[in-house]
């Protein structure tokens, strides 16, 4: 009966040890994919005294790199600190010039990379499911073509744009020192001025936003 009891008692241990997770502190390394749907939107622009507005609507895939360290604040509490990176594939198609310019003018408009510094504040609902809210600075490269039509009337710019990152997500470890998350983030870039030179320098404000959603995976040291 005891040796029944003992193997029954380290039986039981053995099952609780292997639901005990992964540790959520420490160093960590993932990848992400997923999808954007990112706006660059023009309000009063200006070109040869006309004003516009236009919208492009850059929406594509996405992959991403990210780095950082959780620190356990008590039982349930986690806070960490991210670094990441994210590279786009998706550009709008042309979008003609509204609101009393000519008609013959198209913008075209894509996000190609952005780089994020995040502080994440995370619950554990048991030791290997974790909800999480995350924000931080970002900061992303626009490309943009301004384009009449005819030769020498077409420009091109490349700009870097900073703003804020907010959202939310859930990760799960389901592997050893593995787990997976799935994220929400919504990203406001603000508005920057690019000078157009062949419309004498006019200003165009470019206020760009993002929505995205990605999968991803991380490895914990």
């Amino acid at each position: 009966m005891k040796k029944i009891i003992l193997i029954l008692t380290l039986s039981l241990v053995t099952n609780l040890n292997a639901q005990e997770g992964i540790g959520w502190s420490g160093p960590f390394v993932g990848l992400d994919i997923g999808y954007t749907w990112t706006i660059d939107e023009k309000n009063n622009a200006s070109r040869d005294g006309f004003t516009y507005h236009a919208k492009n609507k850059d929406n594509g895939g996405l992959v991403g790199i990210n780095t950082g360290y959780n620190f356990m604040l008590n039982e349930k509490w986690v806070l960490g600190f991210t670094g990441e990176y994210k590279s786009y594939d998706a550009q709008d198609s042309d979008v003609d010039l509204k609101d009393g310019a000519p008609d013959d003018v198209t913008t075209v408009s894509s996000v190609d990379q952005k780089v994020s510094l995040l502080a994440k504040l995370g619950y554990l609902i048991d030791s290997k499911a974790l909800i999480f809210i995350t924000g931080g600075f970002a900061t992303a490269e626009m490309s943009r073509q301004y384009d009449e039509g005819t030769p020498n009337r077409s420009e091109k710019h490349k700009d870097w744009q900073n703003g804020w990152s907010f959202g939310f997500g859930s990760a799960y470890n389901f592997y050893e020192n593995i787990s997976v998350n799935l994220e929400y983030r919504y990203t406001d870039l603000r508005t920057n001025d690019i000078n157009v030179a062949m419309w004498n320098n006019a200003p165009q404000p470019q206020k760009v936003s993002q929505d995205e959603v990605t999968f991803g995976i991380t490895y914990h040291f």
